[in-house]
């Protein structure tokens, strides 16, 4: 017979999502019960915060633990182009944009929002997987296995958080999977010793490398001394590069003109990861009490870094309106959830598209754009897409095309 537990949430996944999600309902009085099925710490990708993870964190209650972990301070991103830099200073962005963020091994991240959230009330239980869920008139309920003793748990909600990341559990069991509207993409990565980082303010930038052959390559540096690389292209140019994964990391950074001269000599220290198909797309992102988070909903490109912030803009936002909904307010998940995770997500969206077509390089890259253009920006890499203040927040897709347009025209001008 299984074991039955009674709680006011249930969360799938005790990542980044889940931990923050379970932070802020226990802060708030609920009895959270949050089942993830891997032993942490374990490797994850998404390495690379957004200064925007750090608003997110502190209203959890986060991010005091986060910071006591001394990771590296990223202060910036730099792109670069035919052996040319660009570089956006989150510093230099909109108004309430937060002057830096992380860079994060996933491993030891993950396991210290997970502790915090458990020592704010979450009732965190690792090694349980989620095999089945149903809805009746009175609650949610969950049905999951203990993976070391093979106890089944049965698990009576008020609600249901999906925090699953790549699990995407309740996709799974609920048939709301739909095809992702990017093209499939392949990333094949590691963690390196060796990398010749620069000096000063510049030290903890992400580095952005475009190829010459249409990939491009990321250099995450962190305070252990390691370094994550990884190049992301389409399926064809990653396997035409190599026999191995290995070979075909290499010979990306040997032939940049940038990574090269930075990674020359480096020595791998982690086994070879790959990640195919990884974009993600779902037919809702609610229903009658369950609500998707982050990847489990929706994940992109790993290019702006914005897996993470998605994944805690989403689960801050679902939680504090299941609360809302606990207490017997009406919630209209439709307009006060969906719209905006759709709306966060449409800008990245835009961005990546920009980014694969060309054309947001082009902006990148133009010599004296408008006053408030870099600005506007690097907001949105900051991870500031609900800023509508922001332009190229309030019609990210259209307001690309006519800045590309715009600069294309002043680039052409003589002199």
């Amino acid at each position: 017979m299984a074991k039955r537990e009674v709680v006011d949430v249930a969360i799938i996944g005790s990542g980044p999502a889940g931990s923050v999600a379970g932070a802020l309902l226990a802060r708030r009085g609920r009895k959270v019960l949050c089942l993830e099925r891997e032993v942490f710490p374990r490797f994850v990708i998404g390495e690379s915060l957004l200064p925007r993870c750090n608003h997110l964190l502190a209203e959890a209650g986060l991010l005091e633990a986060v910071e006591a972990r001394g990771y590296q301070v990223k202060p910036g991103a730099i792109f670069w182009r035919d052996g040319q830099p660009v570089r956006f200073a989150f510093a230099a962005g909109r108004p309430g944009t937060r002057p830096a963020a992380y860079q994060v091994p996933r491993g030891d991240f993950d396991q210290t929002l997970a502790t915090r959230a458990a020592e704010l009330g979450v009732d965190v239980r690792f090694q349980h997987q989620v095999t089945g869920v149903r809805f009746d008139d009175v609650a949610a309920r969950l049905e999951a296995t203990a993976l070391v003793s093979g106890e089944a748990l049965e698990v009576e909600a008020k609600f249901v958080l999906d925090c699953s990341g790549y699990g995407r559990v309740l996709p799974r069991l609920l048939g709301v999977d739909r095809p992702p509207t990017l093209g499939p993409r392949v990333a094949v990565f590691t963690h390196v010793e060796g990398d010749q980082r620069p000096t000063g303010p510049e030290a903890g930038d992400i580095w952005v490398c475009v190829h010459p052959n249409g990939s491009w390559i990321w250099i995450i540096p962190f305070s252990n001394g390691r370094t994550s690389v990884g190049v992301v292209g389409s399926p064809e140019l990653i396997e035409a590069s190599g026999a191995t994964d290995e070979r075909r990391l290499y010979w990306h950074l040997e032939t940049d003109p940038t990574a090269s001269k930075r990674l020359a000599g480096v020595r791998r220290v982690m086994e070879m990861k790959r990640l195919a198909g990884y974009s993600t797309a779902v037919e809702k992102l609610t229903g009658d009490r369950w609500a998707l988070t982050g990847n489990a909903g929706t994940f992109l490109d790993p290019v702006f870094s914005s897996g993470v912030t998605l994944a805690l803009e989403s689960s801050s936002r679902a939680a504090v309106l299941v609360d809302r909904q606990l207490a017997g307010e009406e919630v209209d998940w439709g307009r006060e959830y969906t719209a905006v995770v759709d709306r966060a997500t449409a800008v990245f969206a835009a961005f990546v598209r920009g980014w694969y077509s060309g054309e947001l390089l082009d902006v990148f890259f133009a010599r004296n754009p408008p006053e408030g253009v870099k600005a506007s920006i690097t907001s949105v890499l900051a991870g500031y897409v609900l800023d509508t203040g922001n332009s190229l927040v309030r019609d990210p897709e259209q307001r690309l095309k006519t800045l590309h347009r715009s600069l294309a025209r002043r680039e052409a001008r003589p002199g």
